[in-house]
């Protein structure tokens, strides 16, 4: 049973390789816990497939577990992990602070076929492209309203639109942070994609973005999971400019 569901996993990974969005149409994907900011950025990651499910978690054990399957049905694969910036993070750009610079992928380099982050409920994501096949994926986690000053709150006290457009507004001044981090004298960003959940989260839709290599490039597609359907597209850059209205999904 165990070695069937291993074998079905794999079925299921290769098939998410080759066409990513009738699979991800198919089969709701969500990243479970991943360890924190300053982690190696690549790491061995279980991919468990069941049924219309696909759970990614650093643990076997848990990633079956979701399933119901026993632990040998999962698979371990090197993956490139962005793990969520929470909002108890320090709020700063050193080691492990909300703000530090993002990690850079060189994707002529390696076989990762997968680059995850978590599932997104309320977060916003941007990534980018640096050109030369390097690549940045940021995930921040909004803020709780009390660690917002009392104008900031007794702007969002006006009601909920309110509040999830000033914090997706604040989350995309806290993204331009990190990339100014980022930002050196011979690397500034060449497109960007931004994707933000905070409307879909009060719609209590889950938002999953995932990344999936391309040769020496990564294509980057949305699911979101809506009225128990699935709803996908691959995700589409932006150029970068040196003053950014971002435009996000």
């Amino acid at each position: 049973m165990a070695e069937e569901d291993a074998q079905y996993s794999k079925k299921i990974y290769e098939a998410l390789l080759q066409n990513p969005i009738s699979i991800l149409q198919q089969v709701s994907i969500e990243v479970n816990s991943l360890d924190p900011l300053s982690s190696p950025m690549v790491r061995n990651l279980a991919f468990a497939a069941a049924g219309r499910n696909i759970v990614i978690d650093k643990s076997p054990t848990i990633a079956s577990g979701m399933l119901k399957l026993e632990i040998d049905g999962a698979i371990e694969r090197p993956m490139i992990v962005s793990p969520m910036r929470g909002h108890g993070l320090p709020v700063g750009k050193g080691d492990g602070d909300r703000h530090q610079a993002a990690e850079v992928f060189d994707a002529r380099a390696g076989e990762e076929q997968l680059w995850v982050t978590e599932l997104q409920t309320g977060c916003t994501t941007l990534m980018l492209d640096w050109g030369s096949s390097r690549y940045s994926l940021v995930h921040l986690k909004p803020s709780e309203d009390a660690q917002f000053n009392r104008a900031s709150q007794a702007i969002m006290w006006v009601g909920n639109k309110t509040t999830y457009a000033y914090k997706n507004t604040w989350l995309k001044q806290e993204m331009t942070t990190v990339v100014n981090n980022t930002t050196t004298a011979k690397r500034t960003p060449q497109r960007y994609i931004m994707v933000q959940s905070m409307f879909e989260s009060s719609r209590k839709h889950t938002t999953q973005v995932i990344g999936i290599r391309q040769k020496t490039e990564f294509d980057f597609y949305r699911q979101r999971r809506v009225d128990r359907q699935n709803v996908v597209e691959k995700l589409t850059w932006s150029t970068w400019r040196s003053y950014l209205p971002y435009f996000s999904y």
